[in-house]
């Protein structure tokens, strides 16, 4: 099971520029079945997949994948 608890990340943090592009999301997958992460072009998506698969870290909130952290 997969489980996102207030995940927060942000691209350029402090800067200028900076981009919040994961706001507070929660999100419990169940163990078996199919999930579908629907939403416009840029609205992170492709990103929050990123950090449940370890490819990108994040700045805080709670991710847990069968339980571990």
């Amino acid at each position: 099971m997969i489980e996102i608890i207030g995940l927060q990340k942000y691209y350029n943090k402090g800067k200028q520029n900076e981009i919040h592009v994961i706001n507070d999301v929660n999100l419990e997958a169940p163990e078996c079945g199919m999930c579908a992460i629907f939403g416009p072009s840029g609205c992170g998506k492709t990103t929050l997949l990123n950090v449940i698969g370890g490819l990108d870290n994040y700045e805080s909130g709670v991710l847990r994948i069968d339980g571990m952290s």
